[in-house]
């Protein structure tokens, strides 16, 4: 196979060019890697408190101390339809086609990425700036009584759209402002607030109490600096990096967690791994071969019976392990496959299943021209309410009990093989 981002075993730096993003990091001497900070990393830097923290703050994991990364970006063996990825321009085929590097090194330099974003490009002066201008809109609105908008408050107070945005998107998550029209872009303060506050002094006094305060965003940025988890998820298939055992164990000295988010089509590596994640995530995004091969397009021969393979060997390994279902509305997710899933589950027998939503964003926008279909892309999208009468249907018929769940990113988590009363907090790598 030729490639013309690929040049004696190496990516080239057009590749690179071409496929960084904004607050993206192309790590590693051979290009293969990548680290970049997830949307719940920086929500938990502007208030340093758990409820700004991703679904897998259930086994202890802080979104700010998270390392998202992957040391195979841009291979995978799959072109799933609702992969966020370019798919289409940004992958370099379904094998790890360059020289590998070792996972010391690479280690280091996420580690050193890392904190030049944290202290460079999410900067603590941000959000303690951002603390203060949500003091500022929340008294402003108070005194004026005023429907407001994000233009009306940046002509007002003299801050950038941006600025005012970032603000007003925490203050209407905390519900501090609501909406006044369907158009979402009007908002008030919400009643309570408006009747029983007066002064700047009460408005700081609600932030710090139910939103954050000075002293918990500057700890949390002190903290974000020295992450204690690898989410080896971002990009890729993880497992066709060749070092993969030796990177979870490189992890693992600095005495940090890590997950594997893999697609399950390479058992023997899993078998042959001298050192397993703290947890092993398989993707289950069918329950048939036939809708197997629609929804994740694989590139290679027998995937569907490597998945199940994986499958086979999941009750064996000696890491705690987790079946993921991303859900797609009007796909592969509707009460008649519940069954066949749940078959599958029990065949695993891990010791979690999860349905998790998939994300309409970026490249995933083309899912209605990946699966060959006129229809827009929300039709695919399945909010919390249709996913959350879906999990009490598996909890049901599989009698999988339902342990948690996060309305922010329709995550859903079920014990398997696993006390519903244990709690699934991670404790150790």
């Amino acid at each position: 196979m030729t490639n013309k981002y690929i040049v004696e075993n190496k990516i080239t730096n057009e590749f690179v060019e071409k496929y960084t993003k904004t607050i993206y990091r192309i790590v590693g001497k051979n290009k293969h890697s990548a680290i970049k900070p997830c949307h719940w990393l920086e929500q938990r830097l502007m208030t340093g408190r758990d409820n700004r923290n991703c679904y897998k703050g259930v086994f202890g994991i802080q979104s700010h101390r998270c390392l998202q990364n992957s040391p195979s970006m841009p291979f995978c063996n799959h072109q799933c339809v609702f992969c966020w990825r370019d798919i289409e321009l940004g992958s370099l085929g379904h094998d790890f086609l360059v020289e590998p590097d070792k996972p010391k090194e690479l280690v280091d330099d996420m580690l050193h990425h890392h904190e030049d974003i944290i202290r460079n490009h999410l900067p603590l002066r941000r959000y303690l700036d951002n603390y203060e201008i949500m003091v500022d809109i929340l008294y402003y609105m108070l005194i004026k009584d005023n429907v407001e908008s994000i233009d009306t408050l940046s002509k007002t107070l003299h801050l950038s759209k941006n600025k005012i945005e970032r603000a007003i998107n925490l203050l209407k998550n905390q519900r501090f402002l609501i909406t006044t029209d369907s158009s979402l872009k009007n908002f008030k303060l919400e009643s309570e607030i408006s009747c029983c506050i007066d002064s700047r002094e009460e408005v700081e006094t609600l932030i710090q109490r139910e939103l954050t305060t000075p002293d918990e965003i500057m700890q949390a940025h002190s903290e974000a600096i020295n992450p204690n988890h690898a989410a080896i998820s971002l990009d890729g298939e993880p497992l066709l990096y060749p070092n993969i055992s030796g990177l979870v164990q490189e992890f693992r000295n600095r005495y940090m967690t890590s997950f594997i988010v893999t697609n399950g089509t390479l058992p023997k590596v899993i078998s042959n791994m001298d050192s397993l994640p703290t947890q092993l995530y398989i993707t289950l995004a069918a329950p048939n071969e036939k809708m197997y091969k629609k929804v994740c397009r694989p590139l290679m021969k027998n995937s569907w019976k490597n998945l199940m393979d994986t499958l086979d060997i999941v009750n064996s390994l000696s890491c705690r392990t987790l079946v993921r279902l991303t859900a797609v509305k009007n796909l592969n997710l509707n009460d008649t496959l519940i069954e066949e899933y749940v078959r599958l589950i029990n065949k695993a027998n891990p010791h979690f299943f999860e349905i998790k939503g998939f994300t309409l964003q970026a490249k995933a926008l083309m899912i209605s021209e990946r699966v060959k279909e006129d229809k827009p892309p929300q039709y695919y999208f399945p909010d919390y309410d249709y996913l959350e009468k879906i999990a009490y249907k598996f909890e049901e018929i599989g009698n999988f009990p339902l342990i948690y769940t996060n309305e922010a990113s329709r995550d859903f988590l079920f014990a398997v093989n696993w006390d519903k009363d244990r709690n699934p907090k991670i404790t150790t790598p």
